[in-house]
């Protein structure tokens, strides 16, 4: 009998998010927040060489940083900086990739584009510390 209770009110937990997420349109602020987030980063690619891939989907979203665009190493050491100032600074990101030289970000659908700006500055700021922290000039866009 216990299992029946639980199982019916997971259903109902699942169908109340489902709710959510159709009344509140989060679908189509997903996708807000993908196009906001990749119009920043493509920015930061065309600035900053150690910008290597831009990708993701919604409010999941990740930057590639690598040593240089032309040979696309993994700028593992980078990614840990970049990682740090973040936190130091409010923005929680996750290392990610095979060789620790993805930053990811997950952003939550409820977010306020005034939100969202912020944190992509804080993520600007970071890129712009670490490159600069080995001795180069961003190009500019």
């Amino acid at each position: 009998m216990v299992e029946i209770f639980i199982w019916g009110v997971t259903l109902a937990a699942a169908l109340a998010v489902l709710d959510l997420f159709e009344h509140e349109n989060l679908l189509d602020r997903a996708n807000e927040i993908g196009e906001q987030f990749q119009k920043r980063a493509r920015q930061w690619q065309k600035r900053w060489p150690i910008v290597g891939d831009v990708r993701g989907l919604g409010g999941m979203q990740a930057i590639e940083l690598v040593q240089s665009t032309d040979k696309r190493e993994p700028a593992a050491d980078e990614t840990k900086q970049v990682g740090q100032f973040c936190y130091e600074h409010g923005l929680i990101t996750i290392t990610a990739g095979s060789y620790g030289n993805v930053v990811r970000v997950l952003v939550p659908l409820l977010v306020t584009s005034e939100q969202l700006d912020e944190g992509l500055n804080v993520l600007e700021s970071a890129l712009q510390a670490v490159y600069e922290k080995r001795g180069a000039v961003a190009q500019p866009v």
